[in-house]
């Protein structure tokens, strides 16, 4: 795989942003939210690149456990389309 630009970088990391944001406010209310942590971090290598993403969720009210885990894997997931469909 080629190296990312900085464009494509910058559209990899607000893809998997807002796909786990929509993933998580498409299951619970924004509003049930205290606050909602999202952190994405990307590092380019010679032969791709590394992404990590931890979310972090505060709430009064129940959350499904795996919540965050199920977001974190829908972004991983809209990453790896966009790769594909990039690297075709």
């Amino acid at each position: 795989m080629k190296a990312l630009t900085f464009e494509e970088r910058e559209e990899v990391i607000n893809l998997a942003y807002e796909t786990a944001e929509n993933y998580i406010f498409s299951r619970v209310n924004k509003k049930d939210f205290d606050d909602v942590d999202i952190t994405i971090n990307l590092v380019s290598l010679d032969n791709g690149f590394d992404i990590d993403i931890e979310i972090n969720l505060h709430s009064d009210y129940d959350l499904p456990d795996d919540l965050s885990q199920r977001a974190i894997e829908e972004s991983l997931s809209a990453v790896d389309e966009y790769i594909e469909k990039r690297d075709v």
